[in-house]
């Protein structure tokens, strides 16, 4: 059996599958790391415990070590793995380092900047496997990656999170987590544009929620004030930004006003999207968009938006549960160490 782990910084997810990338089972587990790194110990406690999976062929990536439990990426990455090396024996562990190389948690520790924040390439190398052109996209709870593929292969501009960032290949907008101030400082109320505070009252979840995009009870993520994600929670946490009560106006207004919010987010990834699509100008204009992500629906909407053609990661890889999409990094890096590995 072979276990694919995307250890993030909000949560773990884990790929499981036999020795032909069959039979899956997925999971996620949430882990607050900025907390602790008792928090990792336990999420690893509880995967094996779901799963005992201990003696499988263990395929590693991360995000987690941009926490700022760590001092600097390269402590996280070394203390990630060794929290790992804890519950799984090392010779079991194979680090992901791009470019079909598999690392020791001895190498990987050397040669922490080949392994930190790479989960995005497990995917978009798979995604390369099966389509010649196409645009990758993953929304997750926090982040959009966006990577070309240009005669099957993945085409990156940028490789660490910095270069990322800088060509937008990495946005820091996601499904969940993203607090609204960040995407505007103004909103749309009663016929008038209010000024909305800067604080992080309110963050996507509430507006996805709102718009029954999201369902309430499959979120792991702590909300803005730490109740729960129902509905008339979610219209208070957006009320408080325009420094109101939701009592004070109809459940339609809230929704409506999460419908702006769900825009200006919409536009940020068209933008980004358009932003990539001008590094790559040899990537034909039919080139499928991929979605991944459980923020996959926004995709589908930028998608149709751009008239692009759209597919999803699991129908692509002929995986029948969704969760596949959903927790992409960790499929991925379960399917590429049982092809490269085994």
């Amino acid at each position: 059996m072979i276990s694919g782990w995307d250890i993030g910084g909000a949560h773990v997810k884990v790929a499981r599958c036999n020795s032909k990338g069959e039979d899956f089972q997925i999971i996620q587990v949430a882990c607050p790391l900025w907390q602790g790194i008792d928090y990792l110990e336990h999420a690893i406690e509880t995967i094996l415990l779901r799963l005992d999976n201990q003696n499988d062929i263990t395929a590693i990536t991360m995000t987690g070590e941009l926490v700022d439990l760590f001092s600097d990426r390269q402590s996280g990455v070394t203390q990630i793995l060794s929290c790992i090396a804890n519950y799984i024996d090392r010779e079991q562990i194979h680090v992901y380092a791009g470019h079909a190389e598999w690392l020791s948690i001895e190498q990987a520790s050397q040669r922490w900047q080949d392994v930190a924040s790479r989960n995005w390439q497990a995917s978009a190398c798979l995604t390369a496997s099966y389509l010649e052109h196409a645009i990758f996209i993953d929304i997750g709870s926090t982040t959009c990656d966006i990577v070309a593929i240009i005669d099957g292969k993945e085409t990156p501009k940028g490789m660490n999170d910095l270069e990322r960032q800088t060509t937008r290949e990495l946005l820091y907008t996601g499904a969940i987590r993203t607090p609204l101030i960040s995407l505007c400082q103004t909103a749309p109320f009663n016929g008038s544009m209010v000024h909305l505070a800067a604080e992080l009252f309110a963050t996507m979840g509430d507006c996805w929620i709102l718009l029954e995009k999201l369902n309430p009870n499959s979120i792991q993520d702590t909300s803005a004030d730490g109740k729960p994600w129902e509905t008339p929670f979610c219209a208070d946490r957006i009320a408080r930004l325009l420094g109101t009560d939701s009592g004070q106006a109809a459940h339609i207004q809230w929704q409506q006003l999460a419908q702006w919010f769900a825009q200006q987010q919409c536009h940020l990834v068209i933008n980004a999207i358009l932003h990539v699509l001008s590094l790559h100008n040899s990537l034909p204009a039919n080139a499928p968009i991929i979605g991944a992500g459980i923020g996959r629906f926004i995709i589908k909407m930028c998608a149709i938006q751009l008239n692009r053609p759209y597919q999803e990661l699991h129908n692509l890889i002929a995986i029948p549960q969704p969760d596949a999409s959903d927790h992409a990094p960790a499929v991925a890096i379960a399917l590429l160490a049982q092809q490269q590995l085994t």
